[in-house]
């Protein structure tokens, strides 16, 4: 059987129709060893999954930052998980990227461009907004409660969960080799088309003339965060260290892999932000340990490359 990529062969339904595109990003999903009907179905649905997280990544977060200060919310399971999932990344990193970074990233032109770098005392007040303090979820009550004058902007975790989201559901109908892909978020199972894994070209880094690698995933996921991926002010960095509101500078390229997709997505963006000095000092607190590659440089000559248990991936 043929792999299904969804984006060109399956066909726009009346009541939910399969994008090409999530998040602004191209969507691929591959299966291996299913009716061609089967395949179909599963991809549909799992395109359905992936719509329903980007609308509660979406409307959800905005809905919820427009009750700041005014108690307790009622928030849906899924975005409930996902907000604690981003939470941990902002304590796990002292503040450093979080699900909390809304006016910081509004300053420094994340989703509507501005000519001019922000004020410091602007961004003082949007880096105290974006302190992890500011939120408070509880699971038991399904609630989330912003303090006021905070927003939540899920960048760097949305589409890592919606494709953890996408293989829970091809998984749940029986599906046993598969590729899912959003953007620079990848996540593969099963043995892939020639039982080695899924092959995934790592990115062609500024000053690389070729992709760095070829790696195979199996049973993992993958994800790229790189300073060219939505340039801010300035044009020279894509995220945001919210401890100190100030765009990251010195990584051109962070890489890596852990399980889950959301994982590798807020892992990836926040070694991006730190860099290897602070990024593997923090890395003794995980389990299990990921793999991770940072590419170091201002584009301009050959990356300098910084690795942490790369190996430990690569010879799987």
């Amino acid at each position: 059987m043929l792999p299904l990529l969804f984006a060109l062969l399956v066909g726009a339904s009346p009541a939910a129709p399969a994008p090409t595109q999530a998040f602004g990003q191209p969507v691929e999903i591959q299966i291996r060893g299913l009716s061609e009907e089967a395949t179909r179905e599963a991809v549909q649905k799992a395109t359905a999954g992936i719509s329903e997280i980007e609308r509660l990544t979406g409307t959800g977060t905005a809905a919820l930052s427009a009750a700041a200060g005014k108690g307790p919310q009622p928030v849906e399971p899924r975005l409930l998980d996902t907000l604690t999932r981003a939470w941990s990344f902002c304590q796990w990193s002292e503040g450093a990227h979080g699900p909390l970074g809304r006016d910081l990233y509004a300053l420094w032109g994340l989703r509507s461009q501005v000519e001019d770098p922000p004020g410091s005392d602007a961004v003082l007040q949007a880096a105290k907004a974006a302190e992890c303090d500011r939120l408070t979820l509880d699971p038991q009550k399904k609630t989330a409660t912003l303090a006021a004058g905070s927003g939540l902007d899920l960048v760097g975790f949305a589409e890592g969960t919606a494709v953890d989201r996408a293989v829970e559901i091809l998984r749940e109908r029986k599906v046993g080799n598969a590729f899912v892909r959003i953007g620079p978020v990848r996540r593969a199972f099963g043995p892939g088309p020639a039982g080695k894994g899924w092959p995934v070209f790592l990115p062609q880094v500024p000053g690389l003339e070729e992709h760095a690698d070829q790696v195979y995933l199996r049973d993992q996921s993958l994800a790229v965060a790189a300073s060219s991926d939505h340039p801010l002010q300035g044009g020279t960095s894509s995220y945001l260290n919210q401890r100190t509101g100030s765009p990251a500078q010195g990584v051109l390229t962070a890489v890596a892999v852990t399980e889950l997709a959301v994982d590798a997505q807020g892992l990836a963006t926040t070694m991006l932000i730190l860099g290897p000095r602070e990024g593997e000092l923090r890395m003794g607190t995980l389990r299990p340990r990921p793999s991770l590659l940072w590419f170091l440089g201002t584009g301009e000559g050959a990356p300098l490359l910084v690795n942490y248990r790369w190996t430990d991936f690569t010879r799987r």
